[in-house]
């Protein structure tokens, strides 16, 4: 198994980002990844503000360059293992989320991870460890890491787990995967601006596929399909999204575009992963029980 350590960071996806590691189709690695911080955050009276790097905001390990993949083709990640640090942070922020207007000063809170829970004052949580970002690189102009898109980036969304896989479409020769701002736990619309953003590894095995048309991140685990999509407003999301979900239904089941549309209506469940991002995500869970025709083939 190969390895990159997490001095090994990118700030935008981006063609020209100067590969760090080449592997073929089929190999595993193992990235340490920095939080989301750059680790700038350690404790309580530390915050955002005066003598905080912002531009190391929203690491990524990478890029991995896989040889024989190229546009067109699609890289799928499989999410083996996501180990987390010891402690994690969560940060308030002026501005930040739906009611970021409330917020008067940054403010920093600690989170002990002490035997599969995190530790928020007097509650015990399990965690539920999961990568904020995981895309490859546009073929058009850079993307920052903070921001989420057609080549996945920063879609914060709780289901990319260990046990996961996760489909992206390749626009560039290599593909140049990276991932990163792993959360030990993080809520569903992730309101507050951030979950418990830690430090951690993960171990990944990727594949690259032929042959299969893809425009959009989708996340498959044991039991269901996950289209994710991302737009400048919530509402555009979801329209997005829905029109590719009633497609995806119609596709893998022979139904007319009605009848996929009614079967999306009454048996898939549309989520929220972020609102706090440049691009706002959302994807909605389709359960394999009402796909006949199992993707990808």
């Amino acid at each position: 198994m190969r390895k990159l350590t997490r001095e090994h960071v990118i700030f935008a996806m981006d063609k020209n980002n100067p590969t760090v590691l080449t592997i073929d189709s089929g190999e595993r690695v193992l990235l340490e990844t920095e939080d989301c911080f750059s680790h700038q955050i350690v404790s309580d009276d530390m915050v955002l503000g005066v003598g905080f790097d912002h531009s190391r905001i929203n690491p990524a390990t990478g890029p991995i360059f896989v040889s024989n993949c190229l546009p067109g083709d699609v890289l799928e990640v499989n999410i083996e293992k996501i180990g987390v640090d010891s402690q994690g942070v969560v940060e308030l922020y002026p501005g930040w989320g739906p009611l970021g207007d409330k917020v008067k000063k940054a403010e920093t809170k600690i989170v002990p991870i002490q035997n599969g829970r995190a530790i928020f004052n007097q509650f015990s949580i399990p965690i539920n460890p999961m990568v904020g970002v995981i895309g490859v690189a546009p073929s058009g102009e850079a993307v920052p890491c903070g921001s989420p898109g057609p080549h996945g980036g920063n879609m914060d969304t709780a289901d990319i787990v260990a046990g996961s896989r996760i489909y992206l479409p390749v626009f560039v020769p290599g593909a140049k995967l990276a991932l990163g701002d792993l959360h030990a736990i993080m809520g569903d619309g992730e309101v507050c601006g951030t979950g418990v953003e830690i430090r951690g590894e993960v171990t990944i095995k990727i594949n690259v596929l032929k042959d299969i048309l893809l425009t959009h991140p989708i996340l498959e685990n044991e039991e269901n399909y996950f289209l994710i999509n991302s737009a400048p407003t919530l509402e555009e999301a979801i329209q997005i999204n829905t029109e590719k979900v009633v497609e995806f239904i119609k596709e893998n089941n022979g139904l007319s575009w009605n009848q996929s549309y009614m079967l999306a209506g009454i048996a898939t469940d549309l989520k929220i992963s972020q609102i706090v991002n440049p691009l706002k995500t959302v994807r909605t869970r389709i359960s394999k029980r009402i796909i006949t025709r199992p993707w990808p083939i």
